[in-house]
């Protein structure tokens, strides 16, 4: 049995597609849903309708002790989301978070020395309509890595990943897919929370200049922690993302507009943190730290 923390697009992505596969999924959400039925729509359109087995908390027993928790919860609910469930895990099940930025698998770790932590990052993309209904956006490869040494046996837990949607795969450079993530969520998730645009937007040569000086700033960074990122292929990569995501919205562009808690602290901060370590000058991600602070700030206020 797979166990989900998270009924958002992400964690509702995963349910149905494992679903679908004849997987065993259980749905944790934070709140109580008045619902078990599972509204997916593909990449086809083609809508699906699932029951679910869903609660608030994860399920216990024998049978479940071993089972996978997968955490789709946004990096600033990460922590939380452990927490109110730790009396439910068993120290031999798996934990894979699956979110944007770093530094929340430090904090799962101390609260669950003994699991196994897998990271993972996805480019599957996927819209929550209303609760349990979403539609499949995007489609794109999924990649897990052991965090620490317990999981570093646990290669076949991609194989079932891979049925429900396929280009999921077990990778030992797993540091480097999070940070090339977490570079291409540098560059663009700031400054479409910030002007508001879609992804596409940063195809203007304004956000073009901007991009390349983040760029610039972010990979002094990334040599001095030993990754081989050039500034040539890093544009390209992001550059192909907003084309591929052009009408897209990014995750902290929909937290601003909502006045939502952003993943600030673990995109851009992380950097700024490792940056400050090596004694570097990153002004212009600093400045669009301290921005979108500035906007959480005032939303909170309203």
């Amino acid at each position: 049995m797979w166990q989900i923390i998270g009924s958002g697009a992400i964690g509702c992505l995963w349910a149905a597609n494992l679903l679908d596969t004849g997987q065993q999924v259980h749905l944790v959400s934070r709140l109580p849903l008045p619902d078990n039925k599972l509204i997916y729509q593909d990449l086809n359109k083609k809508t699906v309708l699932f029951t679910l087995s869903i609660s608030t908390q994860l399920q216990t027993g024998r049978v479940k002790e071993n089972s996978p928790i997968l955490v789709c919860v946004k990096a600033p609910q990460v922590k939380e989301a452990i927490a109110r469930q730790l009396n439910f895990i068993s120290p031999t099940q798996p934990v894979i978070l699956m979110h944007n930025g770093l530094g929340c698998a430090q904090q799962v770790q101390k609260l669950l020395p003994n699991n196994p932590i897998i990271c993972a990052t996805t480019a599957n993309a996927s819209l929550l309509q209303t609760p349990l209904h979403i539609q499949h956006t995007g489609k794109g490869f999924t990649y897990l890595g052991a965090f620490n040494k317990q999981a570093q046996d646990y290669k076949g837990i991609a194989e079932p990943l891979n049925l429900a949607l396929e280009n999921s795969y077990w990778c030992a450079d797993i540091e480097q897919k999070l940070w090339l993530k977490l570079l291409i969520n540098i560059a663009i998730n700031p400054l479409t929370a910030i002007y508001q645009i879609n992804n596409g937007g940063l195809q203007a040569l304004f956000y073009q200049d901007k991009i390349k000086e983040i760029i610039k700033e972010a990979v002094k960074v990334t040599r001095k922690l030993g990754f081989d990122f050039t500034e040539e292929l890093l544009l390209e990569n992001i550059n192909q993302v907003i084309s591929a995501t052009a009408s897209n919205y990014s995750s902290m562009n929909r937290d601003i507009y909502l006045g939502r808690k952003t993943e600030n602290e673990y995109i851009n901060g992380y950097l700024l943190k490792k940056g400050a370590e090596f004694q570097l000058s990153t002004p212009l991600i600093k400045s669009l730290y301290q921005q979108i602070i500035a906007l959480e700030n005032h939303s909170l206020t309203q």
